[in-house]
């Protein structure tokens, strides 16, 4: 079965099979260990989620277009 073929027959599938699949490849890289640096910048990120603003989309489209207008 090719890979194109694969694909068109996922949709067939019930949730439950589509999750039993994703779990599968993701464990496929069994030998995967993050890094330090892959470490550091997650924990980077939540740490930044907790403790800095956070801006809705309404006040990132309002910056992006002052910054656009100069």
């Amino acid at each position: 079965m090719s890979v194109q073929e694969i694909i068109a027959e996922l949709p067939k599938l019930s949730e439950e099979e589509r999750e039993l699949i994703l779990r599968q490849l993701v464990n496929l890289d069994e030998c995967f260990e993050p890094t330090l640096a892959m470490d550091d910048a997650i924990r980077q990120g939540l740490r930044s989620l907790r403790e800095e603003k956070i801006y809705s989309a309404a006040e990132v489209r309002s910056r992006i277009a002052a910054w656009t207008a100069r």
